[in-house]
């Protein structure tokens, strides 16, 4: 779950986006690139984050922060197995080229945890663990379904950056990352400004979409004014409550 703090309403508020929305936004971005793309890849995209379809259903709660737990705050050896499980129901439903996107995904993630984690200390060692099992496992099943796709490892190294990007802004898009001055991707620096006094709005420069501008708008939750619940009980009151909100944004040329 994503938490995205909605700066400019009155009174302030905070919406909960789920994984698998902001992959939604995910896929309209590479929808909307200039070049044209594999549809695999787009919706590869779209659906990189099924692996959380059942847990955004029943959230854990983090009493740390009195919200569901922040997707960051969950360790892989919690979540390397829901990768396993997303990757089996990407193949199941749509074949092998977007399932192995997927996994290829989750080798980005597993390989950016385990060169943030160079130590087994801080109770990390369970995770490191899991992440290394993850990127064991799929090197080989990647090289197999590539193979018998007849995909070049350049041609799924460009996907997975592709994909990676679009996760990326999307990310920032939902309040889930800060943005960074640039970001790199396949072979060109594309810098992101964030629009002052405009929610969720940034700027990208150059433009690598075919369009001026692009707006986003996925079905979110919105916390209670404090930002908190009181306790698990509480969350899950409001998980059960059909009130929804819009998370909107917008990215634009410079």
């Amino acid at each position: 779950m994503l938490f995205n703090d909605q700066g400019s309403t009155r009174p302030p508020v905070t919406l909960a986006i789920s994984q698998p929305a902001h992959a939604l936004i995910s896929g309209e971005i590479l929808r909307a690139w200039a070049e044209p793309l594999d549809k695999q890849l787009v919706l590869a995209a779209e659906q990189h984050d099924i692996a959380w379809l059942d847990w955004e259903v029943s959230p854990t709660f983090d009493p740390r922060t009195g919200r569901p737990h922040f997707f960051r705050d969950i360790g892989a050896a919690q979540h390397a197995p829901m990768w396993e499980q997303g990757v089996r129901r990407a193949e199941a439903a749509w074949g092998r080229h977007v399932a192995l996107l997927v996994s290829r995904h989750g080798s980005t993630i597993y390989q950016r945890f385990s060169d943030r984690h160079r130590s087994t200390g801080d109770g990390l060692a369970e995770d490191e663990r899991a992440a290394s099992d993850y990127l064991r496992r799929h090197r080989s099943l990647q090289d197999d379904w590539a193979r018998a796709l007849g995909l070049d490892a350049d041609a799924v190294a460009r996907d997975a950056e592709l994909l990676a990007f679009a996760d990326t802004l999307s990310l920032i898009l939902c309040g889930a990352l800060p943005a960074p001055p640039q970001i790199e991707v396949t072979g060109r620096t594309i810098k992101v400004e964030l629009v002052p006094g405009i929610t969720s709005t940034y700027r990208l420069s150059p433009w690598p979409f075919v369009t001026e501008q692009l707006t986003f708008a996925v079905e979110a939750r919105a916390l209670p004014s404090s930002g908190r619940f009181a306790d698990e009980s509480a969350a899950r009151a409001w998980l059960a409550d059909p009130a929804r909100a819009v998370a909107r944004s917008s990215l634009c040329a410079a």
